[in-house]
């Protein structure tokens, strides 16, 4: 809270963790820290997610430098007619890029920032699109580097249990699985996305925004300053012979190949394993690095194939493409030290007897992990940290309190609180990335999407509320919060928009009278027609394809 600096800081957790151990001596402590940085990195499944990160890194760079993106956007531009229509593009591009959160920003930005801005969307409503898309369709995968954390996080936190997973009867991915219909935040963030985008009703400041882009033209507020569209480390995309193969071939070649190698190496191929047993025991790392090498090859082999780049070129993307991974790497390094740092110093033991002895309700328990959660990613601006930090004390805590039953629900929470800190704060990096490749003033993306987050966060406390007085199934969970913030969203534009005597429904700009804007009518869209209507498809079938996932973790 007081740097700022979410380096710094997960550091010097570990650092003092490293300290309280070594008996107050600093020397000591340094050296220890060393040792536990070694130590994380050499375990086998943190070594193969470091290199699957890499990989990643790579394969999104050829995706956009081979010009795969340009093709995209090159495809798409005479199908847009409107804000509308540009806003709703971005929510369903940001859907099929699920394997990595920076990669989204950076591909699913550059492919619509110009579309957005030349049909009079507003930056802030641009940048919140990408950041409330992101987070939650990375989370859920099927195939994404954060599923590979997570799971490595549910390792770290059966470290602190007496009972290990093959007790329990499940595999730490089995577990992730079986959480994912709990990570109600990130259900609900994402809906709204769509919801809002596809209805046009928006509240709060976005209101304002929308009105003053459509209205003048105006799709930045004036005197406010954009971030640039830094792009360094990838390059600028190629010119030459830019196809769609290089941005959706290497995509389905990640989504099969990883699929195929987590089903493979889980025993899916004998007669005896069925498909759920399969998932549950895989080695979910060692799939995903082998989803990920392939995707970095096909996109290799794309670019010198379809001749977008020579030998050179696509040799120094795979460079570049690491790079852009260095910070999500250093952040995971420390994330899992820190955990390591509190399993040495008894942090979850010492929560765990302060709770029980409290007489705390076990049935409360989702409630206070997710709020726990909210502050601290907001605070430190990094939902991959806040899982650090969290899940070694969430997962004994849960045992302890109640038993295994509780904790897919801790974990689901858990996650969505790390995500809504990362949307709302202003020092994290996935929110800071949507501003820079939106070209929005990133104060004003925080001040416009922070109302949107909170109301998706409302109606998640609402539910775990509703959790801790006997409601325990997520199949009347989930329907139950998609019917409230659909409520929520409608009752806050009404109320707004009157207060403010503004149109509920944002018109297009061309339906506003430049010489007499305060005349303007709701809007009047049809969503039957094409780019809504493929959005809706596009999104259930991800969402089906995310529950059949889901259903594998038993």
């Amino acid at each position: 809270m007081t740097t700022r600096q979410v380096l710094v800081s997960l550091f010097a957790g570990v650092w003092i963790g490293a300290l309280i151990v070594a008996g107050w001596n600093p020397i000591a402590a340094t050296a220890l820290t060393m040792d536990w940085l070694v130590e994380v990195v050499r375990s086998p499944f943190d070594t193969k997610f470091i290199l699957l990160i890499m990989f990643m890194g790579a394969g999104a760079a050829f995706i956009y430098r081979s010009g795969g993106i340009l093709a995209l956007e090159r495809w798409i531009g005479d199908r847009v007619d409107g804000a509308r229509d540009s806003q709703i593009l971005t929510w369903i591009i940001g859907v099929f890029i699920f394997f990595d959160s920076y990669t989204s920003t950076v591909v699913t930005g550059n492919a619509t920032r110009e579309l957005s801005q030349e049909n009079q969307s507003s930056r802030e409503m641009h940048a919140y699109v990408l950041d409330s898309t992101t987070s939650p369709v990375t989370t859920f995968g099927p195939v994404s580097n954060w599923i590979g954390f997570q799971v490595s996080m549910v390792i770290a936190g059966f470290e602190a249990v007496d009972a290990t997973l093959s007790e329990l009867g499940v595999s730490a991915f089995g577990l992730f699985l079986q959480s994912i219909p709990w990570n109600i935040y990130c259900f609900m963030a994402f809906f709204m996305v769509g919801f809002i985008s596809i209805t046009q009703r928006f509240f709060g400041p976005m209101l304002d925004a929308e009105w003053r882009a459509r209205s003048t033209g105006q799709t930045i507020r004036e005197d406010a300053t954009a971030l640039s569209n830094v792009s360094q480390d990838v390059g600028e995309p190629s010119e030459q012979n830019p196809s769609l193969l290089n941005f959706f071939v290497p995509i389905i070649v990640l989504l099969v190949v990883g699929l195929v190698s987590m089903w493979w190496l889980g025993g899916g191929y004998q007669p005896d394993v069925d498909i759920a047993t399969a998932f549950q025991e895989t080695d979910v790392a060692l799939g995903l690095l082998y989803g990920a090498f392939a995707f970095m090859i096909t996109g290799f082999a794309g670019a010198l194939g379809l001749r977008t780049m020579d030998l050179e070129a696509a040799s120094d993307t795979i460079i570049d493409g690491f790079k852009t991974m260095n910070i999500a790497i250093a952040i995971i390094v420390l994330a899992w030290a820190i955990g390591l740092a509190a399993e040495n110093v008894g942090t979850a033991q010492f929560i765990v007897d302060t709770l029980v002895g409290s007489g705390v309700p076990g049935s409360f328990l989702p409630l206070i992990i997710f709020v726990a959660a909210m502050f601290i990613a907001f605070t430190t601006g990094t939902s991959w940290g806040t899982m650090g930090i969290l899940t070694p004390i969430a997962i004994p805590l849960g045992y302890e309190l109640v038993g295994p039953s509780i904790l897919p629900v801790l974990l689901g929470v858990l996650f969505g609180g790390a995500i809504w800190g990362d949307h709302s704060s202003p020092i994290s990096d996935t929110t800071v990335m949507s501003s820079i490749f939106a070209g929005s003033d990133h104060i004003d993306h925080v001040n416009t999407q922070i109302p949107f987050a909170a109301t998706a966060a409302g109606v998640t406390v609402i539910i775990l509320l509703l959790y801790g007085f006997g409601l325990r199934t997520p199949y009347i969970a989930l329907p139950l919060a998609f019917v409230l913030t659909a409520v929520a969203v409608l009752a806050l534009n009404k109320f707004d928009a009157r207060r403010k005597g503004l149109p509920e429904v944002m018109p297009p700009a061309e339906d506003i009278d430049a010489d007499s804007p305060d005349s303007a009518r709701n809007g009047d869209y049809s969503f039957l027609s094409p780019i809504p209507v493929i959005s809706v498809v596009v999104v259930l079938s991800y969402l089906a394809l995310v529950f059949v996932f889901a259903t594998l973790g038993g």
